[in-house]
């Protein structure tokens, strides 16, 4: 029999990715759930390897080893579920959308629904649960105006995936840092750097694009129809906003993520009752169940229906599941040797994250879900980013430049299904105007041949960064020499 740890030829690994990726291609088309599929997966890959010497016990233990490594992760989402339904009962999340609806003009649609769509996916966590409210509210105003729905769809899904992408609440966010084994402050903080730059350039498109619509006349019936019924819902208040400040604050005070999540949901909580007059009995069934609306205003049940734990439950599940396979995919080997291959083609820290970047979209391009492509990412790269001295923050953002962000662009992916259901396309003509995808590509690739933003780990901890610019003299000959460039003294300039 074989140990677990040696490892398995080239032919035998490739072909466990290939069952991987034609199990889940497969499914997905065919309208299968993603949860049934993983299962189906783990179920091929004990039997391939167990038919190939290795024992049971051994593959069993590395499932439970990856299994172990979302607990963090499985905590962090169930009370992200609660936050999520504290902060609409309370009336924080109705507030955004209510006073972002009503600065609305023909102008200024196409960015501020990038902007809105940002800002509610950045407090809910959610790109689809955003694009199916704060988007579709967007969209129905830009058709009453004469704006082509694919750009105002545009708008709303790069807002919707950036606030996915950035967000602390979000599973994505969430799980990157799990799967790279890293703080989530670290990891957010990381993303930043490239973020950012990327919001304001495209901010700045969205713009240019939006302003041949200037003289559009505006309808108000389908905005006023939401303001109106949020308004009647809820009472709306400066002290609406201590929630989203709670978790700002304890975020830059790197407060545990799980007890800032838990301070902001229980504030949330308490205001739903003070303010907005909810029963205790309400806000604990909001704890597990979330909120439940039905005002009869369709796209108002859909923003405000959301939240609890049970909400979460299929988002765990298939977390779990898919941390399960890649457990066993790295302790039986599989992964090390396709990722000894591809070291020998990383010479650079630069070449190191392009191939990340590059893996990283094939892969979810290979196994169409997010889940899966995330954690083989963080598993087969953690080690070659470790090598080089490279801050696993780095890595975490780049699994996510190169996975959440090029979702809504896989014609057989379900988030790219989801968006064409959702605003009545059959073919994929929004996909010119996502263009918050292409920009922070774009941006990861080039400060990637810059050799900036390519955080250090510390070399007597290296769980922490040092958080300085690096930039790279010459890396084929003789040692690398770094300049670096603290951050706090670039941006004072």
């Amino acid at each position: 029999m074989k140990e677990t740890k040696k490892n398995p030829s080239l032919f035998l690994s490739i072909l466990i990715l290939a069952v991987i990726a034609s199990v889940l291609t497969a499914g997905i088309s065919a309208g299968v759930a993603t949860i049934p599929l993983l299962v189906v997966n783990i179920f091929l890959i004990l039997l391939i390897s167990m038919a190939a010497g290795y024992r049971y016990a051994d593959l069993e233990k590395s499932m439970m080893a990856g299994v172990k490594r979302a607990i963090d992760c499985v905590m962090i989402l169930v009370f992200v579920g609660i936050l999520i339904g504290a902060w609409i009962r309370c009336g924080t999340v109705p507030m955004i959308i209510y006073y972002g609806l009503g600065v609305i003009t023909p102008r200024m649609l196409v960015p501020l629904t990038f902007i809105m769509c940002s800002l509610l996916s950045l407090c809910i966590g959610t790109s689809l649960g955003t694009a199916g409210t704060m988007g579709v509210a967007c969209v129905s105003i830009g058709i009453s105006m004469g704006i082509p729905v694919p750009l105002t769809a545009g708008a709303a899904i790069s807002g919707s995936i950036l606030g996915d992408k950035l967000s602390p609440l979000s599973d994505s966010t969430i799980l990157a840092a799990s799967a790279s084994d890293i703080n989530i402050y670290h990891h957010v903080r990381s993303m930043s750097y490239t973020t950012i730059p990327s919001v304001l350039i495209s901010l700045f498109i969205f713009y240019v694009l939006g302003g041949k619509y200037a003289g559009a006349a505006l309808d108000q019936s389908v905005l006023q129809t939401v303001r109106d019924t949020l308004s009647g819902m809820f009472q709306f208040h400066i002290v609406l906003l201590v929630p989203m400040i709670l978790i700002v604050i304890l975020c830059l005070k790197k407060v545990p993520a799980i007890l800032a999540i838990l301070i902001s949901g229980f504030a949330g909580l308490f205001l739903a009752v003070v303010v907005q007059g909810a029963s205790l009995t309400e806000v604990l069934a909001i704890v597990y169940s979330g909120v439940k609306v039905d005002t009869g205003v369709a796209i108002v049940d859909t923003m405000l229906s959301k939240g609890g734990i049970s909400s979460m439950m299929a988002t765990i599940c298939t977390a779990v599941l898919a941390l399960a396979m890649g457990g066993i995919l790295s302790e039986a080997g599989y992964l090390n040797v396709i990722v000894d291959r591809i070291t020998r083609v990383i010479k650079s820290d630069t070449s190191a994250i392009l191939t990340t970047l590059a893996c990283g979209i094939i892969t979810v391009m290979l196994v169409t879900n997010f889940y899966v492509s995330v954690v083989l990412m963080g598993t087969m790269f953690k080690e070659i980013y470790d090598k080089r001295g490279i801050h696993r923050s780095v890595l975490s953002r780049t699994i996510e430049e190169a996975n959440t962000i090029i979702l809504p662009l896989v014609p057989w992916n379900t988030s790219c299904i989801y968006y064409m259901s959702l605003f009545g396309f059959t073919s994929l003509s929004f996909a010119p105007y996502v263009v918050f995808a292409y920009v922070n590509i774009g941006i990861s690739i080039l400060c990637a041949l810059a050799g900036i933003f390519i955080f250090k780990a510390l070399p007597d901890n290296d769980a922490e960064s040092d958080w300085r610019i690096w930039k790279k003299k010459d890396v084929t000959e003789g040692p690398e020499e770094m300049e670096s460039v603290d951050v706090e003294t670039v941006m004072e300039m």
